[in-house]
């Protein structure tokens, strides 16, 4: 009874520390961010388990907080070497500017660090300065994020770069400091592994990772006391010639090894004899692996790891790159081969984790790069590629010299025949010299020099060298000078109103509207009236690899922009509003005789050419207004001429335009119909001694007046007096570059932008371009009537619907302000 009572107690003990040590097995590698089984790189399993064994015993006292002190190291990594023997200019730095795949030699030198800290990366002078001129992005695609940077004021060696990095060391918390190289990009994961647990099952203040070297010839050599003892290591330009014969006599009987200078040290003990390394080669260098010496001296207790598996050189030489990189592309080649793919021999691949989905028959060649999440079809060809983020590449589809991410080519159908001489797969959509972020591309395309953002390119379609999508930000240099860092072509972005219950129906009115209005403009094929709003659909329901919709960080203009490009394409329409543009365009015709004779002043005529907004044939409630009252345009007119600005600022309008000397001014135009309006007020302007550039759409975009509509226009015979100003270049007609509702600037023309800072004062019609123009740093009158929601909330204009024209804006902005509240609040401050 007593023996089994004894047996129980026992296997009830033995459970339960093997649960603790599960958990504590769990902890460990929750912070080191590794496997330890699969990453210490030990073949013999049980060898392996006892170390990892040994090692946990060691931390199984302590409480969690304690733990994560203690193995969750502070690293340093030494990065300021120039590379003189990479590039002898030192123009090409060899951390930053040697690429391997996605991550550069910096990045691919991080990657095992272990721990969840941020690496303090020592960098030297040109670093600085160089990442002085980059924004924190293209920081981090260069030294990777997570990273703290230090600089060394001189190349005084490794005890140097430490001592530089000595104000962000003190302020670790960690009880550890390691110490690893930014040049070392071809190191293993075990190696980490194997110097960290040795470190703690030696109970080690200070340990060193070391080699058994091919040669000893000037290399760092480890020395051991008549104990036994690691007391340190002697570069060979320092050993006397007994210390040489000892390290060449160990060499030949294989007990000779050689420091990596990958080191764990107390961080406390370290930085108390930072100030006692003394220097090497003429006074001009510190060596931190000095450290272990007065460690050892001190009576701390050091450690030497000898790590036996294969070291594949840094990065010094152009060779030492050479042989890292065939070992890496070596590796893929042969993964990819095991898996069914056909590599060409010389192929470069590299990816994102060792897990791909790839399908059957596919062929890479060149340089190919694949995210982790990529997912390629059947009989794919891919050459020169980058697939970053969510990207699903569809079957029978060839692609070359693109990059891509979060973006989606649709599958082919595969048919009998899938070969062809020469090029291998006869694949059926071929895009070439293309970049794609988060776009979706139809089947059966055939592509060339595209690209693209946040759009859908329609399948069975032809393109070659288009910029396609919503626009990005220009990096021209005249950009800056227009706008403000913060400027976006409208008030809003769709993913800023996804708190409000509407949000589903926000996006639903996009589908309709563009169902309904535009594509029901632009074809009456059912079949392609089908594709087009099927890209819509897709456009709003494409993904980012976060799980945002790329929608989210457009504001409405941009994504009208990409949608009127989008049904173009699919449809082949490229006015659809002209029927209604032209009829608008007879109407102000008969509608301007009326008043162009009368003797109205220059507040009246402003009214005229706002409340001119109106003549609008695409609106569903003029159209309905004007079924009841077929004098509706003339009598809101009539009914302008009477009324107040809900916001005057014509005080400012006089003073700065009607009485001013001479100007240079910009007018942004907006629908076609009120344009006439407009042409007979820059008449006016003209006589004034003003020189005005008109602008106009690039492209058709809704019902909004493009530069052939308004050369169309002045060729009228109500307009020879606006032709001969045009003769003289006192009116001048350019095109904007944007093709969207209101200004993208982002599209601007380089023609165009000098216009805008050629201007005095710029004068905005209609919302869209009150919406897409705020924050130019330039003097604006804008000139709107308040229609809407979006408009209520941005001006403070809420217009009385149940009068036949309210709510006539005459707003004036002055350069390099941005509104912080409505316009409205605004001009009545300045008033």
């Amino acid at each position: 009874m007593c023996d089994n009572w004894l047996r129980f107690a026992s296997f009830v003990h033995r459970t339960q520390t093997t649960g603790l040590m599960q958990d504590l097995r769990t902890s460990v590698e929750k912070i080191l961010g590794c496997d330890l089984a699969m990453s210490i790189g030990i073949n013999d399993e049980i060898e392996a388990e006892k170390r990892i064994a040994k090692f946990l015993s060691a931390l199984e006292n302590l409480p969690t907080t304690d733990l994560y002190r203690l193995i969750d190291p502070q690293w340093v990594v030494l990065a300021a070497g120039i590379g003189t023997r990479i590039d002898p200019s030192s123009r090409l730095n060899k951390n930053l500017d040697i690429w391997i795949g996605t991550e550069n030699v910096l990045q691919l030198s991080r990657r095992y660090l272990l721990g969840t800290r941020p690496h303090i990366v020592v960098i030297n002078p040109q670093m600085a300065e160089r990442f002085s001129q980059f924004d924190q992005t293209e920081i981090d695609l260069r030294l990777g994020t997570n990273a703290i940077t230090c600089v060394q004021p001189e190349p005084d060696g490794t005890g140097g770069a430490l001592r530089a990095a000595l104000t962000e060391i003190k302020n670790s918390t960690s009880e550890f400091v390691g110490v690893s190289f930014g040049d070392e990009p071809f190191l293993n994961q075990a190696m980490f592994i194997q110097t960290l647990v040795s470190h703690f099952i030696a109970q080690a203040d200070v340990t060193l990772c070391a080699k058994a070297p091919e040669t000893v010839v000037d290399k760092g050599g480890l020395f051991f006391d008549a104990d036994g003892r690691f007391c340190g290591t002697t570069e060979w330009y320092d050993m006397t010639q007994a210390e040489q014969s000892h390290m060449r006599e160990n060499l030949e009987q294989g007990n000779a090894y050689t420091n990596t200078g990958i080191t764990l040290i107390r961080r406390q003990a370290m930085i108390e004899r930072m100030d006692r390394l003394k220097p090497h080669k003429n006074g001009t260098e510190f060596h931190h692996v000095d450290l272990v010496r007065l460690f050892y001296e001190d009576g701390l207790s050091t450690n030497a790891h000898i790590y036996r598996n294969k070291i594949v050189s840094g990065v010094n030489r152009w060779s030492n790159v050479l042989i890292g990189e065939n070992m890496i592309y070596e590796a893929r080649r042969q993964q990819l081969a095991q898996q069914g793919v056909r590599v060409d021999p010389s192929a470069q691949i590299t990816l994102e984790n060792n897990i791909i989905q790839i399908g059957s028959g596919c062929h890479l060649i060149g340089k190919v790069h694949l995210d982790q999440n990529v997912i390629i079809g059947d009989y794919c060809r891919l050459e020169n590629v980058v697939l970053t983020g969510n990207c699903v590449v569809g079957d029978l589809v060839g692609l070359k010299n693109v990059v891509a991410n979060d973006t989606i080519f649709e599958a082919n159908p595969v048919g009998s025949s899938i070969t062809e001489p020469i090029f291998g797969l006869a694949v059926q959509s071929q895009i070439e010299d293309s970049k794609f972020n988060c776009v979706k591309v139809g089947h059966a395309v055939d592509l060339r020099s595209i690209q693209a953002f946040g759009t859908v390119i329609p399948p069975q379609i032809s393109l070659k060298e288009r910029v396609l999508g919503v626009p990005v930000k220009p990096k021209n240099w005249w950009f800056d000078l227009l706008v403000d860092s913060d400027y976006k072509p409208g008030i809003f972005a769709f993913g800023e109103k996804k708190h409000l219950p509407d949000w589903k129906k926000l996006r639903d009115h996009v589908r309709s509207h563009s169902e309904n209005e535009l594509i029901a403009r632009s074809i009456q094929n059912p079949d392609l009236c089908q594709i087009a709003v099927q890209a819509v659909v897709d456009l709003l329901d494409l993904e980012q690899s976060d799980g945002t919709y790329i929608t989210d960080q457009f504001t409405a203009e941009e994504i009208w922009g990409a949608i009127f490009e989008m049904v173009k394409l699919s449809t082949g329409k490229q006015d659809p509003y002209r029927k209604e543009k032209l009829a608008a365009r007879q109407t102000a015709y008969l509608l301007i005789h009326q008043f162009q004779d009368q003797d109205l002043d220059w507040i009246e005529r402003l009214k005229l050419v706002i409340a001119g907004n109106l003549i609008d044939y695409s609106n569903t409630r003029v159209v309905n207004n004007l079924s009841h009252n077929p004098r509706y345009f003339e009598e809101s007119l009539l009914v302008a001429l009477s009324s107040d600005f809900s916001i005057n600022c014509f005080s400012q309008f006089q003073e700065y335009v009607i009485e001013a000397s001479p100007k240079r001014l910009v007018w942004l135009i907006d629908n076609d119909g009120e344009s006439i309006f407009d042409m007979w007020f820059i008449e006016q302007l003209a006589e004034l001694g003003h020189q005005v550039v008109v602008v106009g759409k690039q492209e058709p975009a809704s019902n909004d007046t493009t530069l052939a509509d308004l050369h169309e226009i002045s060729r009228s015979p109500e307009f020879q007096k606006l032709r001969d100003q045009m003769r003289y270049g006192h009116v001048t007609f350019i095109a904007s570059g944007s093709a969207t509702i209101g200004t993208n600037l982002n599209q601007s023309t380089s023609e165009f932008a000098n216009a805008l800072l050629d201007a005095d004062i710029i004068i905005a019609k209609g919302q869209g371009n009150f919406f897409t123009t705020q924050g130019l740093k330039k003097d604006t009158f804008y000139l709107l009537l308040s229609k809407g929601i979006t408009s209520e909330e941005s001006t403070g204009v809420i217009a009385d619907r149940s009068k036949a024209i309210d709510g006539l804006i005459l707003g004036y902005v002055p350069a390099n302000v941005r509104l912080e509240n409505t316009l409205k609040d605004y001009c009545q401050q300045q008033n």
